[in-house]
Order: structure tokens, then C-alpha cells, then sequence
């Protein structure tokens, strides 16, 4: 079967599109399921739509997860929209989490609006908070406005501070203003610097296009939040949201933080 395998995988690339049915068949009939995976890999990128629902039917009967997960993430852009849910419900009954968010973000980009509030559910139901945090980042380009409250309050529920600033890091553009000062906050309240300066920077741009009146009380209560962090970690803070202070005050007001700066160096020393 290992040689089988092997032959289907380097013909793969070269067979017409008359054999493919035959080279299907003979894929699905390899006893050894890491072997029969390997074989739908090789030749799911190959594949005509009519095949594909053979091919996916296929890669479903793969008991092992590691298996069935890669032979699914393979196909996955190649499915046709018909072919999504069952696609969607097949990642869905993975049990092991890791692969589990592997094919729900291999399957992220291609799911219509429609699957979108079963593949959200599916994520937030992954208790590995790493796993977690990739299928929602995934996810994030493609949710409509109406799921965005729904995703961000699933982020903040990671408790990894690196994953929980992954998932906000890919949220941050997508939120719409009302939504940011949440972001903001759970992004203030992330401990470790580099995840907490990583979060900020990508919030600054989203933040600096808030209505100015709204921005501005957002501002002095954030200001206030920072400052009662130790001195680095306000120079670092400030440093991630220069595009807020400009969006505030221009240039005049990047000159004025940065002299104020200055003068309580100076007064520290």
C-alpha cells in the first residue's frame, strides 16, 4: 500500500483528466489511512469539481484526526459552495482542537456569509486558547458587522495574553467605532509588554479615525490608565498610540508630548 501510495503521488501531477475518476478510485481503496490521505492530497488540487464530492466523501471516512484534518485542509479550496456545510460540519466533529482550528481556518476564507455564525460558534467552543485564537483570527476578515461584538467578546476571553493580543491584533481594522474603546481597554489590560505594544499598535490607526469628540474623552481616560504603569511602559504605551495624539492635536500635539516627555526625563534624573 506505502508503494501505491507513493506511485499515485508522483503521477498525481502528471495524469490527464480521463484518469483522474480511476486514480480516485484507486486512492480510496488504500487500506492505510495516513497513506489514503496522502494519496487525496496529491491529488486534490488536481481534481474537477464533479470529483470532488467523491473526494470529500473520502477524506470524511478517514478515522484518524491528524489524517482526516489534512486531507480536508487540502481540498478545501477546491471545494464548490455546495460542498461548504458538509465541509463546515466535517471540521466541526474533529475532536482533537488543534486540528480542529486547522481546518476551520483552512476552510475560513472560502465559507459564504451563511456559515459564517456556525464557524464563529466552532471557534469559540475550542478550549485550547492558542487553537482558539487561530480560528478566530482566521475567521476575522470574513465576519460581517453583526458578528464583530460576538468575536471580540470571545477574545477578551482568552486568558494567553499573546493569544488573546493575537485575536485582537486581527480584529483591530474590522471593528467598527463603537466597538474599538472595548477593544482599547482589553488591549490596556494585557500585561506583558510586547503583547500588550503589539495589540496597541494595531488599534492606533483604527482609533485615530474615531470622531474627534469621542476620541478625545477615550484619550484622557487611557492617558490616565498608562500613566499609572511604570515609566517604560508609558514611553512604550505612548510610542504604539502616536497616531491617536495626531489624530487629536497634529503635528503641534506630537511636539507637545514629546517635550513633555523630555522635561520629566529631566526631572527623573
Amino acid at each position: 500500500e506505502s508503494n501505491r501510495a507513493k506511485a499515485l503521488i508522483a503521477l498525481a501531477d502528471k495524469l490527464p483528466p480521463e484518469l483522474l475518476p480511476e486514480a480516485l478510485a484507486a486512492a480510496k481503496l488504500i487500506q492505510s489511512e495516513s497513506n489514503r490521505a496522502k494519496a487525496l492530497i496529491a491529488l486534490a488540487d488536481k481534481l474537477p469539481p464533479e470529483l470532488l464530492p467523491e473526494a470529500l466523501a473520502a477524506a470524511k471516512l478517514i478515522q484518524d484526526e491528524f489524517s482526516r484534518a489534512k486531507a480536508l485542509i487540502a481540498l478545501a479550496d477546491k471545494l464548490l459552495p455546495e460542498l461548504l456545510p458538509e465541509a463546515l460540519a466535517t471540521a466541526k466533529l474533529i475532536q482533537d482542537e488543534y486540528y480542529r482550528a486547522l481546518a476551520l481556518t483552512a476552510l475560513a476564507d472560502k465559507l459564504p456569509p451563511e456559515l459564517l455564525p456556525e464557524a464563529l460558534a466552532a471557534a469559540k467552543l475550542i478550549q485550547d486558547e492558542f487553537s482558539r485564537a487561530k480560528a478566530l483570527t482566521a475567521l476575522a476578515d470574513k465576519l460581517p458587522p453583526e458578528l464583530l461584538p460576538e468575536a471580540l467578546a470571545a477574545a477578551k476571553l482568552i486568558q494567553s495574553e499573546s493569544n488573546r493580543a493575537l485575536a485582537l491584533i486581527a480584529l483591530a481594522d474590522k471593528l467598527p467605532p463603537e466597538l474599538l474603546p472595548e477593544a482599547l481597554a482589553a488591549a490596556k489590560l494585557i500585561q506583558d509588554e510586547f503583547s500588550r505594544a503589539k495589540a496597541l499598535t494595531a488599534l492606533a490607526m483604527p482609533l485615530s479615525e474615531m470622531p474627534t469628540t469621542l476620541l478625545f474623552t477615550r484619550w484622557q481616560q487611557t492617558l490616565h490608565e498608562l500613566s499609572l504603569r511604570t515609566r517604560q511602559d508609558l514611553l512604550s504605551d505612548i510610542e504604539k498610540l502616536v497616531p491617536v495624539i495626531f489624530a487629536l492635536g497634529g503635528q503641534l500635539a506630537i511636539a507637545e508630548v514629546n517635550c513633555a516627555i523630555g522635561n520629566v526625563t529631566r526631572w527623573w534624573h
